[in-house]
């Protein structure tokens, strides 16, 4: 078996892996001269889209109890380099982070799609890296916008701390050449929850979480306006208006295909569609882009984090980056806590949702940063939010489509 075949069949069984869904083709698009470590990137170009996968090696003489093994040769082992303190160090270094403190590291075990090392200093976790597996031409807008709001002095996001990039070969491009980012770093947050856990306990238990929610309404606003102010902004003029009602309508068309209830309120849907397609619209800028409650941690007596900056997973990297409509992210949220009070399943689950939506709109709107809301234009980006949540519930938990159900039909009718 040669090695890019051998490499393939071990990519393939990560949880980061992402073509599960067809055969793949795997070759070795460049490696870098042999060291300690040496990182590979293996292309497959046989799903929809290539899709290139950062993975770094060590080679070891025998691997130790948590190394895992991709290739044993007369040299020795090949083995995942994340997970090996020497190499994990020097990503950092390379970054013009101070690692002479650094004691110890360790990976995080529940990352899905990157892998993520949590690095301590004198014995207390203080940095965080984040390690791309699949590569992009372009920066990430993970480190765009964390390194932005950073430089901003905005205290709702973990302070950044640098990353790394790398080129690659790539015929598609008129220079033959990629450049994008392998990793970055950030300061870890000890004791941290998933705002998305918090609410669901606080739904189950039907406590109070409008205060939460207002806090994070003022979170979500102080982003917006510091994203506005340090990067670009442009009106949105009619190309704008038709990309969206464009996505708007092939979504809603998806859905009423395949969710009967979308379908039978697909005239409804489109109505609020061009209501607000007729409306003046806030000036376009970068968001979030994928905000919910999984987003954005707790800090023990220091309110709201918002992370992973990245975007919706499925839309193509260089999308991510266009400016879009801030009241987007604002649906977002919308939505999450409507999934909370669902999910959570507490005695009045309709009230408590509401309660968190109205404490988090009020707070949003009245914050400083905040870019203004049309209730028009927000009723059809909740619309959409929730059309595109029937079809992937409908497809993936048929148990959960009455949230999304209930929620288009609580907005057509409100």
């Amino acid at each position: 078996m040669d090695f890019s075949t051998e490499l393939g069949d071990w990519v393939r069984q990560q949880r980061w892996y992402a073509g599960k869904s067809h055969q793949p083709r795997f070759r070795l698009l460049d490696v870098q001269p042999a060291t300690a470590a040496t990182r590979y990137l293996l292309m497959d170009d046989a799903g929809s889209l290539p899709t290139l996968y950062n993975v770094p090696l060590a080679r070891v003489a025998a691997p130790g109890p948590d190394d895992a093994v991709v290739h044993h040769d007369a040299d020795g082992y090949l083995v995942d380099a994340t997970r090996h303190q020497d190499f994990a160090v020097a990503l950092l270094a390379e970054m013009g982070v101070d690692v002479g403190r650094v004691t110890g590291c360790r990976v995080l075990s529940a990352e899905q799609s990157n892998t993520s090392i949590v690095f301590d200093e004198d014995g207390t976790p203080t940095i965080i890296l984040k390690l791309f597996r699949t590569l992009h031409h372009g920066e990430n807008p993970d480190v765009t916008v964390q390194r932005v709001l950073s430089r901003a002095g905005s205290p709702f996001v973990p302070r950044f701390l640098g990353s790394l990039d790398a080129e690659w070969p790539d015929v598609g491009r008129a220079s033959g050449v990629a450049h994008g980012t392998l990793c970055f770093a950030q300061e870890f947050l000890p004791g941290v929850r998933d705002g998305w856990q918090i609410a669901l306990e606080a739904a189950s238990e039907h406590r109070d979480f409008t205060e939460a929610a207002r806090d994070l309404g003022r979170a979500v606003a102080g982003v917006h306006g510091a994203l506005g102010a340090a990067l670009e902004t442009v009106a949105a003029g009619r190309d704008h208006v038709a990309a969206a009602a464009a996505s708007w309508r092939r979504r809603l068309a998806i859905a009423a295909a395949e969710v009967p209830a979308v379908a039978d309120r697909a005239a409804a849907i489109d109505a609020v569609y061009h209501a607000a397609l007729e409306r003046p619209w806030p000036r376009l800028q970068r968001i979030h882009g994928d905000l919910h409650l999984g987003q954005v941690l707790a800090v023990p007596h220091g309110g709201w984090r918002i992370v992973d900056f990245e975007g919706e997973p499925l839309r193509p990297m260089e999308e991510r980056a266009i400016p879009d409509l801030a009241p987007r992210d604002v649906a977002g949220m919308l939505r999450s806590f409507d999934y909370a009070g669902a999910v959570g399943g507490g005695p009045d689950a309709d009230g408590w949702g509401g309660a968190c939506r109205e404490a988090f709109l009020d707070a949003y709107v009245s914050s400083p940063g905040a870019v203004e809301i049309d209730p028009v234009l927000l009723r059809a980006l909740v619309l959409d939010k929730a059309v595109y949540e029937a079809t992937y519930e409908a497809r993936n938990r048929p148990g959960w489509l009455p949230v999304p159900v209930a929620a288009i039909e609580g907005v057509l009718t409100a």
